[in-house]
């Protein structure tokens, strides 16, 4: 068999392809399998709780508090980067909190979307930047007023009544009726009205 440059060229290039399709697939693998040990399944079970959790808030929206927190995809990435960056609510009340995210339920670059209350990942990683351990890299999304507890829940039982799917790079290519962890919380929260002065 004779081969000529051309072919060389071809086999190079189907070569560099699937290695670029396997590193995004990777990336995309490590990214959603770190989400915690429930499957597809009991991802979508765990939207019902959640449901029912904003709804109760909905009845005292003032005994709530929410904050955001951006942090790295997993635990042994050194920092965040573009491409792989995770954001999540915290909610808390009395003296509990809880996690909230939006999520793929499968590992591929699109799927079908929930929100997931208290996963592994989110709840390690609040815990670790809480206890000064911050290996998740998670900051803070600081919102001068606060955030708006009512708006926000209202925002987010709205996109889980919405057709909205996930698209792991969401937040690097936009795509239409899609969302990833990133974009579905900044769609979602709403800043705290500014008070006003006191006369």
């Amino acid at each position: 068999m004779v081969i000529t440059r051309n072919r060389i060229k071809t086999v190079w290039m189907l070569v560099a392809s699937c290695i670029m399709q396997a590193c995004s697939s990777l990336q995309a693998g490590i990214y959603l399998s770190s989400i915690d040990h429930l499957n597809e399944q009991e991802i979508l079970e765990n939207e019902k709780k959640v449901i029912s959790f904003l709804e109760d808030i909905l009845t005292a929206p003032d005994n709530y508090t929410i904050k955001a927190y951006v942090r790295t995809g997993v635990a042994f990435q050194i920092k965040r980067t573009k491409l792989i960056t995770h954001s999540f609510y915290v909610i808390s009340y009395t003296h509990e909190y809880h996690t909230l995210s939006f999520y793929g339920t499968k590992i591929a670059f699109y799927s079908e979307g929930a929100w997931i209350m208290d996963s592994d990942s989110d709840l390690l990683s609040y815990k670790l930047f809480l206890d000064g351990q911050n290996k998740w890299d998670a900051k803070e999304i600081i919102i001068e007023t606060g955030i708006d507890t009512e708006r926000t829940v209202r925002n987010i039982l709205s996109k889980i009544n919405s057709t909205i799917t996930f698209y792991y790079r969401d937040h690097i290519n936009n795509k239409a009726g899609m969302d990833n962890c990133n974009t579905a919380l900044m769609e979602t929260l709403v800043m705290a009205p500014i008070a006003p002065d006191p006369d």
